[in-house]
């Protein structure tokens, strides 16, 4: 074979090969291809289970790949004002996919197109509905007073009724990645809360100081009232064993008064004799008689030509 017809037949065979490429389309399991002629659509495959694979085109038609899987959209933080007109810093994510790819190739073209119509009608709607509400509404531990969940599911039926329409994607969900406030004020606002937490603390350690003076009062008083009925029995005691003792000494002393008579009289030495006592007794003197005759002498009567004299004691320091 002469070499102008080698050629020739490689171009051929080239051309064969790139007119096959161009009439294959291949469709995978996580997009749309949507075909067009001359801008005109003619076919969308991937809407249908079953159709994912190889499909045939012609040569002259275009086919457009649309992503059908779930993508995430954060957004940048922006400010907000609420309904008590208190400036909040929001930052938002937006869970999308492409549900209808001829709506979506006519009304944006493009996933950067359709995210940026996305996150402004989203943002529109978060901010209509957070004015509407209180700060203590977003930001509440109280479940009868939190509403930041309804107004969320809000802004998501909101945004996904004009994007399923004009954009034919499903918004699937719009949820919040964080809200605060605006740095410039934040520690104007932390310094605020402080305060708040200080009047809280004061309140509360007051009541508590008022509380425990109370209980010490009640327990001081319960206190003295048990001391008084325990004083009063244990005084009601003592009388009762003091004129017990008394009956029985008197008993005792009835039995045998001479004895008596005696255990006293030794009382009495003990009480006026010590080392540095001089005592003077008269003749007569029980004591004197006592000393000299022994106990006996008590039970004899006392001379009566003597007249009894009372003793006379004197301290003085006796030499030994």
């Amino acid at each position: 074979m002469k070499p102008k017809a080698v050629i020739l037949v490689g171009l051929l065979a080239g051309l064969a090969c790139a007119l096959a490429y161009s009439m294959l389309v291949i469709v995978d399991e996580s997009e749309y291809v949507v075909v067009t002629r001359f801008g005109r659509i003619v076919a969308v495959h991937g809407d249908q289970p079953g159709e994912s694979g190889p499909r045939l085109k012609a040569p002259w038609e275009s086919a457009w790949p649309v992503d059908r899987r779930l993508r995430v959209l954060d957004s940048p933080p922006r400010e907000v004002i609420t309904g008590d007109k208190r400036n909040l810093e929001a930052a938002t994510y937006l869970v999308w996919r492409v549900i209808d790819p001829v709506v979506f190739l006519r009304g944006s073209g493009t996933r950067e197109a359709a995210e940026a119509r996305l996150e402004e009608r989203a943002w529109a709607a978060l901010s209509d509905s957070i004015g509407r509400h209180d700060l203590s509404a977003l930001a509440s531990t109280d479940p009868g007073q939190f509403a930041l969940d309804a107004l969320l599911n809000e802004v998501r039926d909101q945004t996904a009724l004009a994007a399923r329409d004009e954009l034919g994607v499903e918004v699937v969900d719009v949820r919040l990645r964080r809200f605060s406030h605006p740095l410039e004020v934040r520690p104007a606002v932390f310094e605020l809360i402080r305060g708040e937490r200080r009047q809280v603390a004061a309140r509360l350690r007051a009541e508590g100081e008022a509380n425990s003076t109370k209980i010490v009062s009640q327990a001081d008083r319960a206190r003295d009232e048990i001391l008084s009925a325990a004083e009063a029995d244990a005084e009601r005691s003592r009388g009762q064993a003091e004129a017990e003792a008394a009956r029985i000494l008197n008993q005792a002393h009835a039995q045998d008064p001479k004895f008596f008579e005696f255990l006293r009289t030794l009382e009495s030495y003990r009480s006026i004799l010590d080392g540095r006592a001089t005592l003077v007794l008269s003749a007569s003197s029980p004591l004197l008689r006592l000393l000299s005759q022994g106990p006996g002498a008590l039970d004899q009567p006392p001379s009566p030509t003597s007249s009894p004299t009372p003793p006379v004691v004197k301290n003085a320091a006796r030499t030994p």
